[in-house]
């Protein structure tokens, strides 16, 4: 049985309280609609005239710090053409 030290608990908040930090800090804009997958989130903001949109691909931090690679949450938009949306992505525009 594994015993629960003050030490644990304290390295357990700490993880998910950052954790938590990091969501909020890449939130997407109230009006993108998002979709999201185990290791990330894809959010659209609204179509423009031409049809044309933005895509904002979310990948979640993982790993400890301190033990092995970690990785910090990060984001990147880009615009996205719906005759031509890039490979391994939802294949349709997602509405909020």
């Amino acid at each position: 049985m594994r015993s629960t030290t003050p030490a644990r608990l304290l390295l357990t908040a700490a993880l998910t309280t950052a954790a938590a930090g990091a969501a909020l800090g890449f939130a997407a804009p109230a009006s993108a609609g998002c979709e999201t997958q185990p290791t990330h989130q894809y959010c659209d903001l609204p179509v423009r005239p031409d049809g044309t949109f933005d895509r904002c691909l979310i990948v979640f931090g993982h790993g400890i710090a301190g033990v092995g690679d970690y990785q910090d949450t990060r984001m990147r938009c880009y615009p996205v053409d719906p005759t031509n949306i890039p490979y391994n992505e939802p294949r349709h525009h997602i509405d909020p």
